[in-house]
């Protein structure tokens, strides 16, 4: 999907520092797979494709015989934890997707080495309609899950349809749930055909629908089951063979995998090591060949060490994500339900001592990407409240707004963190900021799956969290975050203007006029004091140069399948 040309220069900034190591370890040529003919990528703006997308595929650019893919090898990597259970439709962190991305597949997805495109996974290839509301995927033929029964549009619909209406189906769908949330109906003209209807036309639906928490499911075990937190049964790439919790999770080639002559790989073994240093020195004595992803892959001071001491024997990558630090308040608790005390906190975050803390790392900016096609522009965000310097009035007007409220000497609160160091350096921010308006934090530091299931449950006075998304797209960070019952407004945030502007933009495929929307939204956002995002983040990850065919996406949860994926030896 398009993110603009600000953040398309943003990404190659980044990449500046560590451009000649990801250039020798772009992805080599692969072996056209023996599949039906792939549809042409599509971009985000799917409302200007009124016809079948042409029949295209990437083509590689040749490469010497010795830098062709070779199959063989089993890949390691890091995890810091297992993930809670094996239902990605229901989890949240990426914990799981780095396993459950080379089980199952989307509809579509993102292009391993480009993170714009749009391109064919088990639908070969789609139409959209000329008012952008219906998307009609075509499905390869002959495909079967791991069981050996056979996949049909059944199991596209009935996935589908448990995300978009996770509430209907009694579950929790935090994040396919959001990017699916403006699907109005599914149907199955026939067995290799899924035909989504929109409520609304959708610049935002394809991407969205790329996103690494937009798998099929097969119908016959959930059915069966209720759900599938013990089982990882799929059509991608690789088989699950086993979960060791605490140890390992092995996986295996999928020897009939619909794209003939991959996976290139035999296996991927995953370790979850919890502890940063144990974990950090696993990578860097070579013990596994590739990090993990997201914030507890390499943390900035670790990825610098790394460049400094390792030089050209591994590739640490720094990608943009739309991840930023949120202070969750629970509206329907006191003193949170009293904007003067949210409008307080915000004021007291002093963000640029934030920023120093995370080594100098990250932005300014509000709910959507300040380097993005949607975000206000850092500069901008400087002279809003609570954003610049100095801090001294900041702090002046938050303890008069918490003596308004009925506060003069401030309160207590307890802060859930989850463990490791990035979320519990959070912590500590929260604790110090807040302290200087008289406000005493409580920090309760927790594991991911208890973290997640507070959140979830509601069952929290405040909280911290690394808040990261698939796409820099305002429906899927609206409708988790700020919509009224949102799948990931934790804190049960609800503003009728924000709903009704919400509303609005997601049908409207000028984007000059829906990016002047998606700011109103924003500065209402910011008014209201919805959560307070301190700042924006970026994600350092590494692998050894014999990993080769792998460049992170967008974020941690659109390039997780390793299916192109190969060891140079």
């Amino acid at each position: 999907m398009t993110h603009g040309k600000d953040f398309a220069l943003f990404f190659a900034s980044l990449l500046v520092a560590v451009g000649p190591l990801v250039a020798s370890c772009a992805p080599a040529a692969s072996p056209a797979p023996t599949a039906k003919p792939a549809a042409k990528a599509e971009p985000t703006a799917a409302a200007k494709a009124a016809a079948t997308t042409p029949a295209t595929g990437p083509t590689a650019t040749p490469k010497p015989a010795a830098d062709q893919p070779r199959p063989g090898g089993v890949l390691t990597r890091t995890n810091p934890e297992d993930p809670a259970h094996l239902d990605v439709h229901q989890a949240t962190a990426v914990s799981a997707q780095l396993g459950l991305a080379n089980v199952y597949n989307g509809l579509v997805r993102f292009a391993p080495v480009d993170v714009n495109k749009v391109i064919p996974d088990i639908a070969e290839r789609w139409e959209v309609s000329a008012d952008a509301r219906v998307f009609t995927f075509r499905l390869r033929q002959g495909v079967k899950w791991h069981d050996g029964k056979p996949f049909t549009s059944e199991d596209a619909r009935f996935s589908l349809e448990r995300m978009a209406f996770w509430k209907e189906n009694k579950i929790i769908s935090p994040r396919g749930g959001a990017m699916l949330s403006g699907v109005e109906k599914v149907e199955t003209p026939d067995a290799n055909t899924v035909k989504v209807t929109l409520k609304y036309p959708s610049a935002s639906f394809l991407g969205n629908a790329a996103s690494g928490w937009v798998l099929v499911l097969p119908k016959h075990v959930l059915q069966a089951k209720g759900d599938m937190k013990k089982d990882a049964i799929g059509t991608g790439p690789f088989k699950w063979k086993s979960w060791n919790f605490g140890v390992s999770q092995e996986l295996v080639k999928n020897p009939d995998y619909f794209m003939k002559g991959l996976p290139y790989l035999d296996g991927v073994t995953i370790y979850p090591i919890k502890d940063e240093s144990t974990r950090f020195a696993a990578f860097r004595t070579g013990q596994v060949r590739m990090t993990g992803i997201a914030s507890k892959a390499l943390t900035h001071a670790q990825a610098a060490q790394v460049r400094k001491e390792m030089g050209d024997k591994v590739v640490v990558v720094t990608h943009p994500a739309a991840m930023r630090h949120l202070f969750f308040m629970n509206f329907k608790k006191k003193p949170w339900d009293d904007i003067r005390v949210r409008q307080a906190i915000d004021l007291a975050f002093d963000r640029q001592a934030a920023l120093a803390v995370n080594s100098g790392v990250g932005m300014l900016g509000a709910a959507m990407h300040p380097k993005g096609a949607w975000g206000i522009p850092e500069d901008e965000m400087a002279k809003m409240p609570g954003f610049g310097q100095p801090k001294d009035r900041d702090i002046a007007k938050a303890k008069s707004l918490l003596a308004e409220a009925g506060y003069p000497s401030g309160f207590k609160t307890e802060v859930i963190i989850r463990t490791g160091g990035i979320s519990e350096a959070e912590g500590v921010v929260a604790k110090d900021h807040l302290a200087k308006i008289g406000v005493d934090v409580s920090l309760k530091i927790v594991d991911s799956a208890t973290h997640h299931s507070r959140l979830d449950q509601h069952d929290f006075d405040s909280s911290f969290l690394l808040a990261s998304d698939p796409t820099d797209d305002p429906d899927a960070i609206f409708s988790a975050y700020y919509i009224t019952g949102g799948s990931m407004n934790f804190g049960q945030f609800s503003d009728k203007q924000v709903d009704e502007l919400f509303a609005k933009q997601t049908a409207m495929l000028d984007e000059a006029e829906r990016k002047k929307v998606v700011i109103d939204i924003q500065k209402r956002i910011l008014e209201l004091a919805a959560y307070s995002i301190v700042f924006w983040d970026a994600y350092n990850m590494g692998f050894w140069r014999e990993v080769r065919g792998y460049k992170p996406g967008f974020g941690p949860y659109t390039h997780n399948s390793l299916d192109r994926v190969w060891l140079a030896k």
